[in-house]
């Protein structure tokens, strides 16, 4: 297990929201995966399978360069957020929302991994006010991104792995992402890597797994549905943006065997995943800063 880099007060968040999509070709067919819907159950019967099943087929493009990425295609929803560090406390604040977290001493097996960790944190909007509290407490809060569905994202970083909180501000309900993929012990998921928000706010794609692996997930707040997309291991995850039309978003894979970043675009409606090819070093970075920062 690799542990979780600590970083400095003042470098503890770094927010923003977006979209994507892309176009991709393909002319040869991979083994086909299976895409499993979940039903999230909020109460204790956890997280339970429906029925349907959806197959894809993964495709690879033949050119694995990419001269240019089209960035007309991407929606890009950029919060205007302000974060204020000041002493043991963090503030963002986005519109009517604002989100407080206090630091406090790591104490026990926390202080292993950390000088301080996050000993509290509220979120207050026009509909009222609500608690957060995650157990064990995590090091860091890396990112915040509010929908235009009236959720709030709340990313965090632990001493092995992340999290990644759902919060609807409208009915008050927490929604932890990791507890989607369990395990055999019934633990969830160590890691939750890029994240994004759809254009309507409805559905949220991200990249979940342990450590040292990645896989595309989908989750539909509407429905409280959860869509994991593809069996392939993607590694790490760095970016996920949404095209305009909210059916399609794109994502960069970088595995550990090679620094290369490798572009895909998920398709909603046509159920699949296509390779695009290898992007350039200032690809990669635009790509980034459509993402919302972990």
């Amino acid at each position: 297990m690799k542990s979780a880099q600590i970083m400095t007060v003042g470098a503890i968040m770094v927010l923003a929201i977006s979209g994507c999509s892309g176009n991709a070709s393909s002319n040869q067919q991979l083994p086909q995966n299976e895409v499993k819907n979940i039903e999230v159950n909020n109460t204790k019967e956890g997280v339970k399978e429906v029925e349907e099943k959806v197959t894809i087929e993964t495709s690879k493009a033949t050119d694995k360069k990419m001269n240019s990425v089209d960035y007309s295609q991407y929606y890009n929803n950029q919060d205007k957020f302000k974060v204020v560090v000041s002493g043991k406390q963090i503030v963002w604040k986005n519109k009517d929302v604002t989100f407080t977290a206090k630091l406090t001493k790591a104490k026990g097996e926390e202080a292993a991994e950390a000088n301080e960790v996050v000993d509290s944190m509220k979120i207050k909007s026009k509909r009222g006010e609500q608690l957060i509290k995650l157990n064990p407490r995590p090091l860091r809060v890396n990112s915040l991104s509010l929908s235009k569905n009236n959720q709030v994202a709340l990313h965090v970083s632990d001493h092995e792995g992340s999290r990644l909180v759902l919060i609807n501000l409208s009915e008050g309900a927490q929604t932890i992402v990791n507890m989607f993929e369990m395990n055999s012990d019934g633990a969830g998921s160590e890691k939750i890597d890029a994240y994004n928000w759809s254009p309507d706010g409805k559905k949220i794609a991200f990249g979940i797994g342990d450590l040292g692996s990645s896989y595309i997930g989908v989750y539909d707040v509407e429905r409280k549905s959860y869509t994991h997309v593809s069996d392939k291991d993607f590694t790490l995850i760095s970016s996920i943006v949404w095209h305009k039309d909210g059916k399609s978003f794109d994502f960069v894979s970088k595995g550990d065997d090679s620094p290369q970043a490798i572009l895909y675009t998920y398709s909603e409606t046509k159920k699949s995943i296509l390779e695009s090819g290898a992007l350039s070093k200032n690809d990669e970075q635009k790509l980034a800063e459509l993402t919302s920062e972990f």
